[in-house]
């Protein structure tokens, strides 16, 4: 089962202001982002519903972007919402989300909220990654809406284990 990326990304906000941090745009964007490439790489089903696109910094999920962009590069200081279709009003989005599931979102947010937001880029952009592929082919052929396939973020987690680490470590405690 899918979630709406906005609610993930609400739970991801809900843990950073636990810890007394706040998440900035590109944060969120990449934690979000590899949260749903290691979601693929061990249940073999997407984390969120909407789709990622490769964009200059790295991938990003547009309806999440769209709703915090203008918080610029500061810090995001309100839940992401959307529309509630039985009362035609825009509410928080929320996610019922529980054991190993919930464990495996803490895990993977402990892991890569310690990292500086320039650095979560500068992983989306190593030689091969999803969003390198996308990205360069973009230089030769059109590349519908930057899109990054599910398909091909599922391959290369699960080929390189995500190749994202940290002095030695491999990936994310999932």
């Amino acid at each position: 089962m899918s979630y709406d990326a906005r609610e993930i990304a609400n739970v991801f906000l809900d843990m950073a202001e636990v810890k007394g941090h706040r998440l900035t745009s590109m944060a969120l964007l990449k934690i979000l982002y590899f949260a749903h490439a290691w979601h693929l790489a061990k249940y073999k089903e997407p984390l969120v519903g909407q789709k990622f696109e490769a964009w200059k910094h790295g991938p990003v999920n547009r309806v999440v972007y769209d709703q915090i962009k203008r918080f610029g590069a500061g810090p995001i200081t309100e839940r992401l919402q959307k529309l509630d279709v039985s009362t035609g009003a825009f509410v928080d989005a929320k996610a019922t989300i529980y054991g190993d599931r919930l464990v495996f979102l803490e895990n993977v947010f402990a892991y890569y909220s310690e990292f500086h937001p320039y650095k979560l880029s500068d992983l989306t952009h190593e030689k091969g990654t999803p969003w390198d592929i996308v990205w360069n082919a973009a230089e030769k052929n059109a590349v519908p809406g930057m899109l990054i396939p599910d398909k091909l973020i599922l391959e290369w987690f699960e080929k390189t284990g995500g190749r994202l680490y940290r002095s030695g470590e491999q990936g994310a405690n999932t």
